[in-house]
């Protein structure tokens, strides 16, 4: 896992009416690359490479799955749920 390495979210309008479903905000995704966060491998089979774990700016715990793009610092979302148990445990 690596810690801050996500400067900039790339957040489609499919991703934001995928996260909307689970009542997250584009805002409140590109709070996470501002604010602490963690970047890890996915789970094999996804359809994103890695998981964002973060914060928003009111705290609460967010997982978005990612895929690199031509910036190694820049990340595109897939969609975004609030944080499961073993989700938030990425960030202890």
């Amino acid at each position: 896992m690596t810690r801050r390495a996500v400067s900039r979210i790339v957040v489609t309008q499919r991703a934001i009416e995928k996260a909307a479903h689970h009542g997250i905000t584009e805002v409140q995704m590109q709070a996470v690359a501002a604010n602490d966060h963690v970047l890890a491998r996915n789970r094999k089979g996804r359809a994103a490479s890695h998981l964002l774990v973060g914060r928003d700016d009111q705290g609460r715990c967010l997982a978005m799955p990612v895929v690199p793009t031509d910036d190694p610092r820049t990340w595109r979302a897939i969609t975004a749920w609030f944080c499961k148990a073993s989700d938030a445990a990425k960030l202890r």
